[in-house]
């Protein structure tokens, strides 16, 4: 998994809501210094970050997770294995039938 800049994603969404640097520092409880801080971290703690993803409407979690082709290849390797377990059963059903 890549290393996530939590502070530039931040600073992205918080670009993209149009919303005034001091009103988003009232909102978090801080100073507008600190959230210039905040946008050059690369690690946020994790109840600071809840409250930047509230005041957002935002979910910074989601970078901390596998990406989409990630799950798409987990999801298909178990698709494969219970393809491969159906067919084990039929065979098993099939054998004991006869029995």
């Amino acid at each position: 998994m890549e290393t996530v800049e939590i502070g530039q994603k931040i600073k992205g969404i918080f670009d993209e809501r149009n919303m005034r640097l001091t009103e988003f520092a009232d909102e978090l409880g801080t100073v507008r210094q600190n959230v210039y801080r905040i946008f050059k971290k690369r690690h946020v703690d994790t109840g600071l970050l809840l409250k930047i993803s509230q005041v957002l409407r935002h979910n910074f979690f989601q970078y901390y997770v596998s990406q989409p082709a990630e799950i798409d290849e987990k999801i298909q390797a178990l698709r494969t294995e219970t393809d491969d377990f159906q067919k084990q059963l039929e065979l098993s059903r099939k054998e004991i039938d006869y029995l």
